[in-house]
Parts: structure tokens; sequence; C-alpha cells
């Protein structure tokens, strides 16, 4: 047995061990727990670490801020910054060092002025800004209080707009570091992605999951990240030289760096044997054995589909590559889970839109790119398939340029949830033919384009609805205030001329509180002036707000473009997704308010908040104007109208969208 004080000295040397072993840790290095530290987000192939990560987790994460589109890198004022798919994180000098955010929604909107509001008393409902002379209401004002206020979206710098998002008007309002997108069915505001419009495109290269680097890059985004596959732990990739030996060459990435990396081949019989290589490559500091250059010859190998498998001898992590000895049978996938593209070969200027199908419904779908030579290129949209496990109608277009080489490309779809993959293929050639012309569409009356009606279709009561005018089967919104919250509603639609009334259905509805909102698509050929009243049961109150149905404003290509007023311009007249449409206009008088209204291609008008000359009258001087369209937006002939409220001096500016990538 063991005497009370052998037992007092044990107990005391174990403490003693135990309060240096905590002191030890305590004292380790920062180094030694960094790579504990870091995070991966397989959605985008980048990490997150220290302050960082921390400031992104406490304060809202992926919803807020999303994920992470470059590395931490050096800029050139010394900062280390990071860039996220709705932020900019900023590292500022400190003790500690402070995680700031970048004024994204000043910087988007740059080359754009929003005309302010006079100073008012803010309400329960409304909420005014001095600082920048603007105010915030409804569902923005309630988002912008709950999830973060002026510490993340810093103050309003324009009041609720509508523009063209994604082919869709979407009602909007900027920020200093952000910008609200209101989102229908149901109602909920979203987060524009700022980040990964002005990120810049060296620094957005993905990098593998387990290889991250041990410094911030340089703002040129050197180092480069080894090329790999999203979603695996190593990949593998097999290259056929050609010729009459059949050469094949091995390439992979993703093992532990200086590890050995043996091989096996599984025949068409499924045969695995060894397949011997001396000496076995050694992984490189980036984990890649690709600068091996291991080659062999298949020529008396047996015809049909045969699987490599490269393991790390260290690590044993794995990936595996099919290849074809004879010819390759054409690529089908399992469950039917599909990919391709439309068309299936294209040209340098040209584009191919992404169809793909069999996926979970809702999920959202990885996409990426393997090149003729196997180095692999992101995708960055991640589409989200509809109810039928589709992803063809999200129009996801690849523009060929000059960084594409000829020869033929794969696409990988990947569901996220689901795991279901499918890959397919296209051709780019030098002088691909042009793809097939959309169906014809007769050209709409340029005579027409001008028309101004805004002053004969005014609003009774308070309310609103966008766009005033469209061609039958266009989407409206309309929104009507004033009622009591616990009243019912009624909302109907009365055709022209007193031609019958049209219930609305009450599912379309939206409530909240005294608030109406309702989107609506009117299908009936019938045009003319149709309104639509919201009317309360106990207050009796209504608002009624007349919009047009009618093809007058309908200008797809091959309309003749109207000529623009003498008092304004726009260079270049026609161009495509990389043209910048530069407008101006003079001849109003000093800081007068303007009225401004678009029409567009498929037939919209829109009339949007005033907008306010300069001192000297002009608009798009300075600051410059500057227009630009994506692939969703319609092609044809849009009109950017503007009118003097005081003056009544009209210019309208006429350009071509062609939708050329």
């Amino acid at each position: 047995m063991i005497g009370s004080d052998s037992l007092r000295r044990l107990t005391r040397r174990v403490l003693a061990l135990l309060l240096l072993a905590s002191v030890l840790i305590a004292t380790l290095p920062l180094q030694a727990t960094a790579q504990s530290d870091l995070r991966y987000f397989g959605e985008t192939g980048h990490y997150l670490r220290g302050a960082f990560r921390a400031y992104w987790e406490r304060n809202g994460g992926a919803a807020i801020f999303g994920y992470p589109i470059t590395e931490e890198y050096f800029r050139s004022d010394g900062r280390i910054v990071q860039w996220f798919q709705r932020a900019r994180f900023e590292l500022a000098q400190g003790n500690p060092p402070v995680v700031q955010l970048g004024q994204l929604g000043r910087e988007f909107t740059s080359d754009r002025i929003f005309p302010q509001v006079p100073p008012q008393a803010s309400t329960s409902r409304i909420r005014y800004f001095g600082e920048t002379s603007h105010t915030l209401r409804g569902l923005f004002k309630e988002t912008w209080e709950r999830r973060g206020g002026l510490a993340i979206f810093g103050y309003p710098i324009s009041e609720e707009i509508y523009e063209n998002i994604g082919g869709q008007w979407t009602l909007v309002q900027y920020f200093e570091r952000q910008r609200f997108e209101l989102r229908l069915y149901p109602s909920r505001v979203e987060f524009g992605l700022l980040g990964d419009a002005l990120a810049p495109a060296q620094l957005r290269d993905p990098w593998p999951p387990n290889i991250a680097p041990d410094r911030p890059l340089n703002e040129d985004g050197t180092p480069r990240p080894p090329p790999f596959r999203p979603g695996t732990y190593a990949s593998a990739r097999v290259i056929a030289e050609g010729g009459k030996d059949e050469t094949y060459r091995v390439e992979g990435e993703g093992f532990r760096p200086g590890e050995r990396v043996r091989f096996l081949l599984s025949s068409p019989d499924c045969e695995c044997r060894p397949f011997a290589i001396d000496p076995q490559p050694l992984a490189d500091v980036n984990g890649s054995i690709s600068y091996a250059q291991v080659r062999f010859n298949a020529r008396n190998y047996q015809r049909g589909r045969w699987y490599l498998t490269a393991q790390g001898l260290t690590s044993n992590r794995a990936g595996i590559a099919q290849f074809f000895v004879g010819e390759a049978p054409a690529v089908s996938q399992p469950g039917g889970v599909v990919v391709g593209t439309t068309p299936q070969t294209a040209g340098f200027g040209q584009a191919v839109i992404i169809q793909g199908g069999g996926f979970q419904p809702e999920e959202q779908v990885s996409l990426w790119l393997t090149a003729p030579d196997q180095s692999v290129r992101a995708i960055p949209e991640s589409p989200r398939a509809d109810g039928g496990g589709s992803i063809s109608g999200a129009n996801i277009r690849i523009a060929i340029d000059n960084t594409f080489r000829t020869g033929v490309w794969f696409i990988t779809a990947q569901g996220r949830s689901s795991g279901r993959q499918a890959i397919g293929s296209f051709r780019v050639d030098i002088a691909a033919a042009p793809p097939p012309p959309p169906p014809s569409q007769a050209p709409g009356d340029p005579g027409r384009l001008g028309l101004l009606i805004h002053t004969d279709l005014r609003v009774s009561g308070a309310g609103a609805i966008t766009p005033l005018a469209g061609p039958p089967g266009s989407g409206f919104v309309f929104t009507a205030s004033g009622f009591d919250a616990s009243e019912k509603v009624g909302v109907w639609l009365t055709r022209p001329a007193g031609g019958g009334v049209e219930a609305i259905n009450e599912t379309l509805l939206q409530r909240s509180g005294g608030n109406v909102r309702v989107a609506f698509r009117v299908d009936r050929d019938q045009q003319g002036i149709w309104t639509i009243t919201a009317q309360g049961s106990a207050t009796g109150r209504a608002v009624t707000a007349p919009f047009k149905i009618t093809r007058d404003y309908v200008a797809p290509p091959g309309t003749p473009r109207p000529a623009t007023s003498r008092n304004a311009s726009v260079t270049p007249g026609e161009g495509g997704q990389r043209a910048t449409f530069r407008l101006t206009a003079t001849g109003f008088r000093a800081n007068e308010t303007l009225e401004f209204w678009i029409t567009s291609p498929d037939g919209l008008y829109v009339l949007n908040t005033p907008v306010q000359a300069d001192n000297r009258g002009r608009i798009g001087v300075s600051p410059a104007l500057g227009v630009q369209f994506g692939p969703r937006n319609p092609t044809g002939v849009y009109g950017y109208h503007y009118r003097g409220t005081a003056s009544g001096v009209r210019a309208d500016i006429y350009f071509t969208y062609t939708g050329a990538p």
C-alpha cells in the first residue's frame, strides 16, 4: 500500500506536471494551431480562417455575406483582404486588428446618382437618414434593423427602385455595403451578389480541399492553386496522347506533399492488378504528380473501358480515372442524370447554354469545366434544380473567348444534396458554325416606342403598379396601403372599356399589416387600359391602379432603331454583353427633377424613380452614366426616356442590345 505521505508527494508531482503541460500548451506558437483554424467551403473552393472566420461566423455567415470567393491576399495598401459573394472583409491595423467591411454598394454604383429626398420625421413605418438623405421602409427596413443595421449594411444610398436583375425587374435598394432585393413567393429580402460582380478575376481560382495556402496571396493571385476537381480528396486523369503506340499520360493532384503514389489498373473484365512504374512518383509541394509525366503503353491492352486508381502510400488518398482503349462509347449517365450544352460545338465569340436534368428537386448543382489539357475551370453559377430536377431553365451561358483552347471540353454537374453527378461535353472549334437563330419575331414599330402614357395612368389612392404597360402574358406587381390590419381586402381586375371584371385569386395576395401586395399576370389578349382595384371590406377604402396591355413597345431584334433626340447621345448605338452603353442628355434646367422611364425589347414600359439633372442641366456627364446587360436580358431595342418636370424638355435615347458574348 502507498502511505499518506507518499500519496501526497505523488499528488503534488502529478499536479506539477499537469500545470507544466498547461503552460507549454498555452505558449505554443500560433503556427502550430493554424491548420485547425481553417474552414473549407466546397461550394466555392476557398478557405476561411482567423479573424475573418470569427467575424463571418459571428455576424450571419453565408446568409449575410455568402461564401468566400477568394483567399486572403495582401492589397496594395498593405491590408489583408478577402472577398465573399456579398461582401469584402478588410483587416484594419489595430491592437487587436479589426475586421471592416468594404463599401461595395458605393463602389458598384459609383457611376450613378440617386435622387435624395427632403428631410422628414421618422415614424414606425418610415425611417429617415439625414446622413445620406434617404429613407427606409417596409420589409427592407425590417430586414436592415433585424439583420445587422448600420454596422453590417451601412446607410441607405438610394430609395427603393426597380432594376433588371437576372432578366427580371426586381425592387431593390442600395446601401453603402450592400443591395437589398425583394423576392416573391414568399416575400423575402435577399442580399445582392455584389462581391461576385466586383471581385478580381485573378484571385478567384479555387483551391483543393486539402491544400491551403500557408499565407495570404499576392494581389496578382500568386501563388496559383494546383488544378483540382471539386468535391474529391484526390484526383487522377489519364490523357490519351495518340499515335500507333497508344501512349497514355497520367496526371493527378490532391495527394500529401512528398508522399509516393502507386497505380492500380482495373480491366474491362474487372481484373485488378498493380501497374508497375519504377520509381513511383513523389507528390510535389502542392500534392501534384502531374510534373512527373508518367506514361504507359496500352498497345496490347484489351479493348474497352479501363479504370486507373492513383493512391498515396502515406495518406491513402485515392483518385480514380477512366480511359478507353480503342474507340470510346457514347457517354451515358446512370439514373437519368444528364448534362450537356446547346449547341454542342461553338467557336470563339459564341456561347453555349448548359442543359441538364435528373437531379434532386430544388437542390443546388455545382458546375465546372475540364479543358482539353485537363485543367479545371470553375463555373461561378450554382443553379437550383426546379421541381422536376432540371437545371435547363437556369439559362447558364458559357461565353467562348480567347482563353478557351480548341478541342473537347467536359462539363461536370454535381448535386450538392444528392451527390448525383453527370458529365457531358462540347467542342470548341476555331470557326464553328453559328448556332441557329431563335424563332423569328416580327419587328416592332419604331414609331410607337416613344409614346408617353404614364401621365394618363395615375394611381388613385396610396398604391403603385409596375410595369405600367406590357404585351399579353406580361407580369405586373401591384401594391396598396392604408387598410386596417384586421379587415379583409378584395382585389379584382377590370377589363378595358368596362368589358367585365376578373377576380384575383386570394392566394396571390400578400398582407403585411395594412399593406397589400399582388403579383399577377394578364394572359388574355385584350389590349387597352385595364385597372386593378383593392378595397377594404370594413373601411371601404380603395386603391385603383390603371395599366395598359399593348404591343406598342415590343422591339425584338430586327426592329429599326429610332433616332436618339438631338439633345442626347449614346455610345455605342449597338453592342452585346461586353458593351457599356454611355448615355448623356442636356438642355434641362439646372438641378431639375426629371421623369425617367425605360422601354425594353420585351414590350415593358417601366416608370422609375425620378432623377435629377446636374447644375448645368445635364445627365450622364459628371458622373458618367453607363448601362450594361447580361445574358438574360432581352435582346432588341431599348429606350431610355427623360422629361423635365418643370421645363417639359424630353430626351429619348435608343440603342440595340444584341446579346453577343
